[in-house]
């Protein structure tokens, strides 16, 4: 998970995108009923398919939740507040009058915007409607509560916070950031509950998690070695080191695959690597 700067998300959206959804937003919220509200919601809703683009462009086409990128998959435009309900809320008829907030969508992949069971592993998981929080906390049912009083429990790829406390492991598995524990007190919950809800541990992410991993490692060591072979007097290799160093910096950088697992595999190996050591503290 990288973080979606949102304020870059508004830059590439049409003012005139943003008036007409202000304006919807005006007539939901004068609404008298439930079902004038869900006719607006329905009779509008390719306001937000109509930016989904937009959204993909700002995570460089990759999944904001898993950084997968799936060109086959029919991404989709997920509200990370549900619009119509929540599951874990029977009384709540759903975030409404966030439904055309631009800051209320995240770019998801079917794996973690649709309900899946993946056959073999039995793992299932799918946000849908899913909007857990914290035990005891406040929850918005209405634009006059403040969302920002919630405690959610699901990671939000737009939140520093809620990214810096991810991590992930030699498994390819999603994992704790230990060093960042206090930050969050809620931060194991967090990733326990985004793990299954939002599907982040599917086996086929999972394998490719790893295949980063253990090709972050491998390129560190070999290119350790040719640095090795430089002290030892072999200066020629000094242009091999280098263009070692910009394959393994590609895999960092926000446009790739998966550039977190590359991150946490640089991170995790720069006690025992100069090379790690090396990019970590490179302005990547």
């Amino acid at each position: 998970m990288i973080l979606v700067d949102l304020f870059e998300v508004a830059s590439l959206l049409p003012a005139e995108w943003k008036k007409e959804c202000a304006s919807v937003t005006r007539e939901l919220e004068q609404a008298s009923t439930d079902d004038e509200r869900d006719r607006l919601l329905k009779d509008h809703s390719d306001l937000w398919r109509e930016v989904k683009e937009k959204l993909s462009e700002a995570s460089h086409g990759k999944c904001w939740y898993c950084e997968s990128k799936n060109t086959r998959s029919d991404n989709a435009v997920d509200h990370y507040r549900p619009k119509g309900k929540v599951a874990e809320d029977a009384n709540h008829s759903g975030y409404w009058w966030l439904a055309f907030d631009y800051q209320n969508y995240r770019y998801a992949c079917t794996y973690c915007n649709s309900r899946r069971r993946h056959a073999e592993s039995g793992s299932a998981g799918g946000k849908q409607d899913h909007f857990p929080l914290a035990v005891g906390s406040f929850r918005a049912y209405g634009p006059n509560d403040s969302v920002d009083c919630e405690e959610p429990l699901l990671l939000d790829p737009c939140s520093v916070l809620d990214v810096s406390i991810v991590w992930y492991d030699e498994e390819g598995k999603l994992a704790l950031n230990t060093s960042m524990v206090l930050t969050d007190p809620l931060a194991m919950s967090r990733i326990d509950s985004s793990r299954v809800i939002l599907h982040l541990d599917h086996p086929y992410t999972v394998r490719e998690r790893k295949r980063i991993y253990l090709k972050i490692i491998s390129l560190c060591k070999r290119a350790d070695r040719i640095y090795k072979s430089i002290l030892m007097g072999n200066p020629d290799l000094r242009i091999e080191y280098k263009e070692q160093l910009a394959e393994l910096a590609q895999f960092m950088t926000r446009s790739a695959e998966y550039s977190a697992v590359a991150r946490c595999a640089v991170r995790g190996f720069r006690e025992a690597s100069l090379t790690a050591k090396i990019l970590c503290e490179a302005p990547l």
